[in-house]
């Protein structure tokens, strides 16, 4: 099988790089060759060193498309690919386009990939020109069945887009010279119970949900520490400012650190008690709390959305209802006297080798058809 992954907006970080991981995952099955289709970037060497091909294309625009649509017909005729798996509506555009004048057998199938709420406009109608459809999460497939893809019950496939297990696994654990240097950074965190809030900070991520959390447990004279890592300098300035000053109206001030982008934060994770994800709005993805999960680190969160699903395969009892601050405290004062069991291994379908198998099934039976 040769298999074509379109992805114009290919960049590292989150859901943005599915198409780098999945194409290197399945070349290292040996059943398909794999060509990521993309603009330069990081992680191009990493699609070339599993031995998956990478070629060069723009990112479309309206005075590029026509020029974009001919140069990827040139690879379509070139590679000849059986699947062309498509992680944009601008590159299902392109794909279309590209692909109208083909007749069968030598037009290829096309799968759009979906990893989050489609954008509305002109464009989100060329997704229903794909063939077939792959969503990351239970909560997505539901939203695009009431909506965008509603007559494509058939076609629209659960694939979750799984952790890189070589990467993140239980028995990780933060090296001694790690752990040294953050307890030396971070002296107060060898005598409280230490949360880590993963994620964007913006109003959606809930953050203000931290004041009667860590109000409550400093009240039951639990000594506690928040280590806010997000980049600050993607955050809206008004928005920090404006938590910091309500954080500093609770006086939580010394009980909370904000640690910016780390490129650490598996480490991170591992040397914090518990993980947190107080997300206001049911998200589609959230590759944070699922490495989290994957390391063996306690998480509590919100139960909705994908982090609700994550939470129901590795750790059930950190659920708690969206919005209840009160069960989120009760949770960690339990857990701070009685640590949870955490996943021993990674359950089934969140490794990134379960993503790939699931891609070769569903491929092999398209083929087959």
């Amino acid at each position: 099988m040769r298999i074509l992954h379109f992805s114009p907006g290919l960049t590292p970080g989150g859901p943005a790089q599915l198409a780098a991981d999945l194409a290197c995952a399945l070349q290292r099955t040996g059943e398909c060759s794999n060509t990521v289709l993309s603009p330069a970037n990081a992680l191009v060497s990493r699609v070339r060193a599993s031995g998956a091909e990478h070629l060069l294309c723009r990112k479309p625009t309206l005075f590029n498309f026509w020029a974009e649509m001919q140069r990827l017909r040139k690879h379509i005729n070139k590679t000849k690919p059986d699947i062309i798996q498509v992680y944009s509506a601008q590159a299902a555009a392109l794909t279309w386009a590209a692909c109208k004048k083909l007749t069968s057998p030598g037009k290829p199938h096309c799968i759009g990939v979906l990893t989050g709420f489609p954008q509305t406009g002109l464009l989100s109608a060329f997704w229903k020109k794909c063939d077939t459809f792959i969503t990351t999460s239970r909560h997505l497939r539901k939203h695009l069945l009431a909506g965008l893809l509603s007559n494509h019950r058939k076609e629209l496939c659960l694939v979750p887009y799984g952790v890189n297990e070589s990467l993140c696994y239980p028995e990780f654990r933060h090296t001694a010279p790690h752990r040294a240097q953050w307890v030396s950074v971070h002296p107060e965190a060898a005598k409280r119970l230490t949360l880590c809030i993963p994620g964007a900070i913006s109003p959606l991520h809930g953050l203000e949900d931290l004041q009667p959390i860590l109000t409550e447990l400093l009240r039951q004279g639990i000594p506690t520490h928040a280590y806010i890592a997000g980049d600050s300098r993607k955050a809206d300035p008004h928005y920090t400012e404006y938590l910091k000053q309500h954080f500093a109206k609770a006086n939580l001030s010394e009980h909370i650190s904000w640690l910016g982008a780390r490129p650490d934060m598996r480490e991170v994770m591992c040397a914090c008690d518990v993980t947190l994800s107080l997300n206001k709005q049911a998200s589609t993805c959230d590759r944070a709390i699922l490495e989290a999960l994957s390391l063996g680190c306690p998480v509590v969160g919100y139960d909705h959305g994908i982090v609700g699903e994550m939470l129901a395969a590795f750790l059930p009892e950190g659920r708690v209802a969206p919005g209840d601050t009160a069960a989120v405290a009760d949770t960690l004062m339990q857990w701070h006297t009685y640590p949870p069991a955490t996943a021993e291994e990674i359950p089934y379908p969140y490794r990134l080798t379960d993503t790939a198998n699931s891609c070769l099934g569903l491929y092999k039976t398209i083929l087959s058809e």
